[in-house]
């Protein structure tokens, strides 16, 4: 994966495993901070409310991710979803 990722980018933390989650992502960039002293970066994302909850809850809070957490949404396509694969 290439960092920084660009401000805008659909994103998830790398906690979040459910399939919406790697389809969708659960933040969006809004700022970006680095390259910091041990090369990885800093991410102010848009996140959902609830970290736990799933991807169906509110994006209305502010949280800064290292890169080292952070993973570009991923959506499949239709080959990948009708072999039962991810991306």
């Amino acid at each position: 994966m290439t960092h920084p990722l660009p401000v805008g980018a659909r994103v998830r933390h790398y906690g979040q495993q459910w399939p919406a989650a790697r389809d969708a992502g659960t933040a969006t960039v809004r700022e970006i901070q680095g390259p910091l002293p041990d090369c990885t970066y800093e991410y102010r994302v848009q996140a959902t409310r609830d970290f736990s909850r799933g991807p169906d809850n509110p994006e209305d809070r502010d949280a800064w991710w290292s890169s080292s957490a952070t993973i570009p949404a991923a959506p499949q396509t239709g080959e990948d979803q009708a072999a039962g694969e991810a991306p």
